[in-house]
């Protein structure tokens, strides 16, 4: 078993237990809509990122060259990991910026929106292949791909990400949570990207800054 596959088997049984640990105060506390609600949105959570490791991602065929992260996957994982906390709790719990009369509205809008990321990730993934890399980073023969998902905007997967993050706040109607996304995750998730895209631009040359002409960072038209 590689590192990749072995940290990621670590990380979702940390998960799974989380899962169950909260699942079984849910039952015994909170009413079966919530519960519900709950046990949806983790199943789903799972359920994608299972699909991910089995069936989407594609182990790279040559090693790393060279490494630009400047611990922006740790900012942006820590930040998000904050915001899903405090959106459980204040769901099941605190109901400190829980606006019940949005419900179950606003609930099903985040599942349809959790529901669209998965696609554009997927997507996004389907178009990367062997080149992802969870860190900035380039392989010996990486090529700058262009097509599928890329054709339009730059960073598709961040956007898939970024649908998730928000979609998240919306299953559990916290709007605390949707605050610490827009005011820590988002901030990370930019300072990522230029990173990233500083990074690529040196690898690449006039090949990236063409397609950075030609194309928006996660919204066509927009940005």
């Amino acid at each position: 078993m590689n590192s990749r596959l072995r940290n990621n088997m670590i990380r979702m049984s940390i998960a799974v237990v989380v899962f169950i640990y909260i699942g079984y105060m849910a039952w015994k506390e909170v009413p079966h809509f919530d519960f519900w609600v709950i046990i949806s949105f983790f199943a789903l959570y799972g359920l994608w990122a299972v699909a991910t490791e089995l069936w989407i991602y594609k182990d790279p065929e040559d090693y790393v060259i060279e490494d630009q992260d400047q611990k922006s996957y740790l900012y942006l994982q820590l930040s998000f990991i904050a915001a899903l906390f405090f959106a459980t709790i204040d769901f099941v719990e605190m109901h400190l910026t829980r606006w019940g009369a949005l419900e179950p509205y606003v609930i099903y809008v985040g599942f349809a929106l959790y529901s669209l990321s998965c696609y554009i990730r997927w997507w996004g993934f389907r178009s990367i292949g062997k080149y992802f890399n969870p860190r900035v980073a380039v392989y010996q023969k990486h090529r700058l791909i262009t097509e599928g998902a890329y054709r339009k905007i730059r960073h598709p997967l961040y956007l898939g990400s970024l649908i998730s993050f928000i979609a998240m706040t919306l299953v559990f109607n916290s709007w605390g949570a949707l605050l610490i996304i827009l005011f820590t995750t988002l901030p990370a998730l930019i300072y990522r990207i230029r990173i990233e895209e500083a990074f690529l631009l040196q690898h690449f040359g006039q090949a990236y800054k063409d397609y950075q002409d030609s194309t928006s960072k996660m919204i066509p038209g927009i940005w």
